[in-house]
């Protein structure tokens, strides 16, 4: 088994190779997690583990990673599909036309939470109104950083404490709580951070865009009707992935419905033929307007723009594998769980555990499985409910996971919307504040509040 002097240091060269590739050498965090990699193999060879078995974990996690994949590059499509036959043109028209600049922000982080809400999938949510939005947000001339933020901070509510969310019913699951009754605990550390996120994007949009009109390019809506099919009729394929994942459709399958829904749209209705929407959904759109704002807004989507991020999930998952399988978690962890005696502590260490865990296995699901796994038995011992235990998951690894560069759902987030993790990250407001609520709330409540 894994000493704690051996498993921190992985945790101390990750961070390293990290802040060295983004603050000092300005390379892509690829060649970061390469380095940890071959490190970290290098370590276990020389604790003794052999070279078969170090194989079977690097690729013990590549399972959970092939949907992942699958879905990168369908959005990647879907993406490049709508913009051709006038999709996301439609809802930027109808965006600059109906929102006021000064309320963007906070309706982009009510819109979306709402959607995400219904639908129960943050990335159902950002594909589709999450995109509209960024559109707008662009075409307006608005800080990208910020609406990120906010368009995030609404998609991963859903997530949370959606009845209809996959993540969600793994955390009740794995934690031993009822879904219903972890929904309702956890509106009450949800309701102070949503209340301070909404009235920071209202001020934040009152107090920098108090002149509307400057930010507005008004050429901008008549050169979208002059050079794609604007029409209500382009809504539908958004409007049809909503519905499809409110009836709990598979992402995949309703991606899959979705793309060949907009490529018949596509052949029908808007004035494009069959083989340039082809070529839209491989390569994105790329096509010279005669206006340079709009080609730059409009120059993105397709499958090839999806590789980057996808060789970076692929050296993410296969990190968090060897991590996961040496044992560096438990290792860090089972020293500071032996000395839990009181509720707010064993609440930090879940929080922190499942924060580790969003770190070390790039992705929700080991945040939330690692942690209630460990420490479900501490909870019963104390007397807490397993709702405190989801709850203290839901407020943490789970919600901070988009903020994670090389969390797999940072990564697509970053797909989708089109703006680095480490530039939105000080705009997404509620995720950022959910672990401080929780904290306080433990700190102060009684036991079995």
């Amino acid at each position: 088994m894994l000493t704690f002097k051996r498993a921190i240091i992985p945790v101390i060269t990750m961070a390293f190779f990290i802040l060295m590739s983004v603050l000092f050498w300005q390379v892509p965090i690829q060649l970061a997690l390469f380095f940890e990699i071959s490190l970290t193999v290098f370590l276990a060879l020389l604790w003794g583990y052999k070279w078969a078995e170090i194989e079977e974990m690097l690729f013990s996690s590549f399972k959970n990673i092939g949907s992942v994949i699958l879905i990168l590059l369908l959005i990647g499509m879907m993406i490049g599909i709508w913009i051709g036959i006038g999709t996301v043109p439609t809802m930027i028209y109808y965006g600059l036309k109906t929102i006021n600049p000064k309320y963007f922000f906070v309706l982009s982080f009510i819109s979306a939470s709402v959607v995400s809400m219904a639908v129960g999938t943050a990335v159902g949510t950002a594909s589709t109104i999450g995109l509209a939005l960024i559109s707008v947000a662009e075409s307006l001339g608005l800080s990208l950083p910020l609406a990120a933020g906010a368009i995030i901070s609404g998609c991963y509510v859903g997530d949370r404490m959606s009845p209809v969310s996959s993540i969600a019913n793994i955390t009740a699951h794995s934690s031993g709580a009822d879904l219903i009754d972890m929904i309702k605990h956890m509106i009450v550390t949800i309701i102070p951070p949503y209340i301070i996120s909404l009235l920071v994007y209202y001020l934040v949009g009152i107090i920098t865009l108090s002149n509307t009109n400057k930010v507005l390019d008004v050429n901008l809506i008549p050169a979208l009707k002059d050079h794609f099919f604007i029409s209500a009729w382009m809504l539908l394929p958004p409007l049809f992935i909503i519905i499809l994942a409110f009836f709990r459709i598979p992402t995949i399958l309703n991606l899959l419905v979705n793309i060949f829904f907009s490529l018949v749209m596509g052949i029908f209705i808007s004035q494009r033929g069959w083989i340039e929407l082809l070529n839209t959904m491989f390569a994105g759109f790329s096509e010279q307007t005669g206006v340079g704002f709009i080609d730059k807004v409009l120059a993105r989507g397709g499958l090839s723009s999806m590789l980057e991020l996808i060789s970076l999930i692929i050296f993410a998952v296969i990190l968090g594998g060897l991590l996961e399988k040496l044992g560096v978690l438990s290792a860090i962890l089972n020293p500071i769980i032996n000395h839990i005696k009181n509720k707010f502590r064993l609440v930090s260490v879940t929080i922190f555990s499942s924060i580790a865990s969003a770190i070390l296995g790039c992705n929700q699901f080991l945040a939330v499985f690692l942690p209630a796994r460990m420490l479900m038995v501490n909870y019963d011992k104390l007397g807490l409910p397993r709702k405190e235990l989801a709850r203290a998951l839901g407020d943490s690894g789970l919600i901070l996971s988009p903020l994670i560069p090389w969390n797999v759902n940072a990564l697509m987030m970053t797909a989708v919307l089109g703006v680095k993790t480490i530039d939105y990250l000080p705009y997404a407001f509620l995720p950022l504040l959910l672990p401080i609520t929780n904290l306080i709330f433990a700190f102060f409540a009684r036991e079995g509040v």
